[in-house]
């Protein structure tokens, strides 16, 4: 998609969706308080009437600063209130957000901005060093809000006057970045129907959730569980959100966030569920207040959701299944988690789902192939990428790149990332399936599973593990613990053990980077090709 392409002639008066709704047009909607909190974040609040007054304000400032509709609008920033602010600026406004990783490189990052070319990009002190080069010789203009608070830059365009109606909506709202399998970063498109859209099944499936209830961000507001996912569904319904610092997260200082604020819902990475079991055990850890959490976003090991349950039963749990480019897709909670566990659930209203092979032929229930997907909160494609939108995209379908299948109930199970899918001397071997086995040792508290090039198996399993402190375990017992619960082509031939395994900032492991880990820490030679 090309600027061309940017829709910028309709209006927030039309009968088109927009997520400036959420604040809505000459007031907040009836049902939010202006004086509830909106936003919470270190030392800082803004309520609601605070939220909309800034972000008309910042909209007036980002035209005055010579952004037109269909501009992006750039936000390298940890995790902090003034990306939300930005955003329904650029709602607005009739502007792109773009949100950019402060982890990313200074290299990285230039082909990101060389790709959507933003009109301003807003940064801070402490992570500003990787993007003032591309930006100084991209000729993009950067606002540098203060460490701890905005900054009197910032502070001077979210106190001006507010942008009057009518208000723009230009297509995409969000451009996110993803890592491409070409080495470039590619740009999912997200419109305001797709938000929009997802924001409207939460509140109508996730249980209590209205103006009581409040949502900590764990995941960082350059990705779509930090940005959307579990922020724009509380600001429909008028609750608070409370953004959890962009470093450091371990279980006791989650937990303490959660105590502290009153926390009712938040987002528990699978990989979380075990390092909070394991604090507990040290130190009881009572979540009292909360009421919901939802877990997904990679694999579920059903024995560790199991003993997570047992251990905070008053939490509602819902496991989920969905991307980036899809939004949710699948979803199983409570009592049906029990009943058929391992599975993330049915396709949820609004979607439909299906399993196909690699030639696009429909496959019967319990047959593993490539996970497909159509509806509302599928994505248009990838900024600037023709070729790449019409490779994931098939007659509105989108593959999302996952392999499972659906059993006779309807009920989906994962089977992984057809990337990380291991072919062993021509058996399917399927990470997922073992992750769940190791899950059930007592001994471990991180693990994974990988493919590791062999002369003869063309790839086999490797097992990338970490004990439990004060735990001892050989990779003889690892490996035996797999033996007898899987077929013994399943086993891991190799186990490597770490410190800690490679995550990314959401708390997910880094399958690409534990695999070069295990090759290097086992000499083995690296493929190519």
């Amino acid at each position: 998609m090309s600027d061309a392409a940017v829709s910028s002639s309709t209006t927030f008066a039309s009968s088109e969706v927009s997520v400036a709704w959420m604040l809505g047009a000459d007031s907040l909607p009836g049902h939010v308080d202006p004086e509830h909190p909106a936003l919470i974040w270190g030392s800082e609040e803004r309520t609601y009437g605070q939220l909309r007054s800034r972000a008309l304000a910042l909209a007036a400032a980002l035209r005055a600063k010579g952004a037109v509709p269909g501009d992006r609008i750039g936000a390298h920033l940890l995790n902090r209130g003034e990306t939300f602010e930005l955003y329904f600026a650029c709602a607005y406004a009739g502007l792109t957000l773009v949100p950019v990783s402060w982890r990313l490189t200074s290299r990285e990052i230039e082909m990101i901005l060389s790709d959507c070319t933003p009109r301003l990009l807003f940064t801070q002190p402490s992570v500003a060093e990787a993007i003032d080069g591309p930006a100084s010789e991209l000729g993009i203009e950067l606002v540098t809000l203060s460490e701890e608070e905005s900054g009197e830059e910032y502070e001077r365009m979210a106190g001006g006057p507010e942008v009057a109606p009518p208000f723009d909506r230009a297509e995409p709202q969000l451009i996110l970045y993803t890592s491409g399998t070409t080495g470039r970063p590619k740009g999912v498109m997200m419109g305001h129907d797709n938000i929009t859209t997802f924001a409207l099944q939460q509140a109508v499936l996730y249980p209590e959730m209205d103006s009581t209830m409040v949502m900590l961000i764990i995941s960082p507001t350059f990705n779509t569980a930090g940005i959307n996912e579990q922020s724009i569904p509380t600001f429909l319904v008028g609750g608070t959100v409370v953004m959890f610092p962009s470093r450091g997260w371990s279980a006791e200082r989650m937990s303490e966030h959660i105590d502290r604020y009153g926390i009712t819902h938040t987002l528990m990475y699978p990989s979380m569920l075990e390092p909070f079991l394991d604090a507990d055990s040290r130190r009881p850890i009572g979540l009292a207040s909360a009421k919901f959490m939802l877990s997904g976003g990679e694999n579920v090991p059903p024995a560790t959701l199991a003993r997570f349950r047992r251990r905070w039963p008053h939490i509602k749990m819902m496991v989920g299944f969905g991307g980036t480019e899809n939004g949710a897709v699948s979803m199983i909670y409570e009592d049906e988690i029990d009943r058929h566990p391992g599975s993330v659930g049915r396709v949820m209203m609004g979607r439909t789902m299906r399993i196909q092979d690699q030639e696009g032929n429909p496959l019967p229930r319990g047959e593993v192939g490539e996970i497909w997907v159509a509806g509302p909160s599928v994505v248009d494609g990838y900024w600037n990428a023709p070729e790449l939108t019409a490779s994931m995209k098939k007659d509105g379908w989108l593959n999302t790149g996952d392999i499972g299948f659906i059993d006779a109930d309807g009920y989906l199970y994962l089977r992984g990332r057809s990337r990380d899918l291991i072919i062993s001397k021509g058996q399917n071997i399927y990470p997922a399936e073992i992750e769940n086995v190791l899950s059930e040792n007592d001994d471990l508290l991180e693990l994974t599973v990988v493919g590791v090039p062999d002369d003869e198996f063309g790839e086999v399993v490797c097992a990338v593990v970490v004990a439990k402190p004060g735990r001892e375990l050989s990779a003889d017992d690892v490996i035996e613990f797999v033996r007898e619960r899987l077929a013994s082509y399943k086993k891991p031939r190799h186990v490597v053990f770490l410190d800690k395994l490679p995550r990314n900032p959401g708390n997910k492991v880094l399958k690409k980077e534990t695999a070069e880990l295990a090759i290097k820490e086992l000499g083995l030679p690296v493929a190519t090709g």
